[in-house]
């Protein structure tokens, strides 16, 4: 009786952890596209998705191209939402809070478009695949 007990216990303690454990994550939609500044690409550069409601950002690294592919907490892509977006350069600024240069080959991104709240660049994310390509200006 003691063994039916415990091996009860311990399956429904693990049907507890792993019956519910993606609940919680919200369904994801794919993103990418590509970034250009006075139609040239952004590379090297940084692209921020922020849904300023629900407090969350997703971010990614624009390649030569100026091609990107948004990355989450949730894998590859981010929950259907209103965005707004911004493209910086990376961070010059290492852990000793020394200045570092920039890669070479970084493009250069008008200040107005550091922030998401300055951007003025929005993206709404709706269920299936989406791509959103940017021109700088």
């Amino acid at each position: 009786m003691k063994l039916f007990v415990i091996v009860m216990s311990g399956g429904f303690l693990c049907g507890v952890l792993f019956g519910c454990s993606n609940s919680n994550q919200p369904s994801i939609v794919p993103v990418s596209g590509q970034v250009m500044v006075n139609s040239k690409p952004a590379s090297n550069t940084i692209i921020t998705f922020a849904d300023t409601e629900k407090g969350f950002a997703a971010i990614a690294t624009i390649a030569a191209d100026g091609s990107y592919q948004i990355k989450s907490q949730y894998g590859n892509g981010v929950p259907p939402g209103e965005y707004l977006v911004s493209v910086s350069p990376p961070s010059t600024r290492n852990e000793l809070d020394q200045t570092i240069p920039l890669p070479p080959g970084t493009a250069k991104i008008p200040q107005k478009y550091h922030a998401p709240q300055t951007s003025k660049l929005k993206a709404e994310v709706k269920a299936g695949e989406t791509t959103y390509d940017f021109n700088l200006d």
